[in-house]
């Protein structure tokens, strides 16, 4: 989700004399970062509204998280270690007691290769407690916390789009996922006295879940508008900060009512490098 196109001059006996031309623009590519270990903080606001018989109900989630990522070769690309160092979530729920979870819920560390474009391969998951699965998820951690990259220099008003399709257990259950996202390039802009580019981000996303939820059996489906963007750090070749808003409908299903449940779903995700 950098293939780096280098410039090569003609050959010194046509280029006596002629002055150099512009320097090719930097890739934008996985596999080509100047350090080798990085700190991000996450932060995930989620709301689910059920409507039940002309009922509102709401499922919220808030949690922070911070990862301590490590770089590492890898002939696809980079090879990636993502391991939690500190997590605080609450999930409020409407038939029962605030849930709480920390980083004690998690064991082990996950690694993930990405290739070039930053399309991701699994290689080991940690242990997460059934209770912080909504909060931490390996699976969806090595396919989402980074975004695609086009593997090529791209100028502003340059786009590509990315499409990812995951599944696989997760948790107390099992999920799925498949986006189409579209990335434009807008421009550079500076923060903190970091250089950065900004990058435009747009499209849809479906997702089905089975899980158990307070003893319960629970399957729910959602498609759901996207929109964020992306600062990318081309000196450093990492990603600064990843900012997605996705909202939209879908319907849940348990056990205590006989035909599924429509629900509103809306989600801010926040990704952001701090050292």
């Amino acid at each position: 989700m950098i293939r780096r196109w280098m410039a090569f001059g003609l050959a010194t006996v046509f280029a006596a004399g002629c002055a150099a031309g512009p320097p090719s623009p930097p890739s934008l590519a996985y596999g080509e970062q100047a350090v080798t270990t990085a700190a991000y903080g996450f932060s995930d606001t989620t709301s689910v509204d059920i409507s039940v018989m002309g009922q509102s109900m709401q499922l919220s989630q808030h949690g922070r998280a911070e990862y301590d990522v490590t770089f590492a070769e890898d002939p696809a690309g980079v090879g990636v270690t993502l391991a939690v160092r500190t997590l605080s979530a609450t999930l409020n729920q409407p038939m029962g007691a605030p849930l709480r979870v920390d980083e004690s819920s998690v064991r082990g560390d996950l690694t993930f290769a990405l290739d070039r474009v930053g399309d991701a391969t699994v290689l080991r998951r940690p242990v997460v407690a059934d209770e912080a699965s909504q909060m931490v998820s390996g699976l969806s951690l090595a396919h989402t916390f980074f975004p695609a990259l086009p593997g090529r220099a791209a100028l502003p008003g340059e786009s590509w789009v990315d499409t990812l399709d995951f599944s696989g257990d997760d948790g107390p259950g099992s999920m799925s996922e498949s986006s189409v996202l579209r990335y434009t390039v807008v421009g550079d802009t500076v923060i903190d006295g970091r250089s950065l580019l900004l990058i435009d981000m747009e499209g849809t996303t479906r997702s089905a879940n089975d899980m158990e939820l307070s003893g319960m059996a629970v399957s729910q489906e959602s498609e759901l508008e996207v929109s964020g963007y992306v600062l990318w750090d081309l000196q450093a070749g990492i990603m600064f900060e990843h900012f997605r808003e996705s909202a939209g409908s879908g319907r849940v299903s348990v056990p205590i009512a006989p035909v599924p449940l429509p629900i509103r779903v809306h989600s801010v995700q926040r990704t952001r490098l701090q050292f």
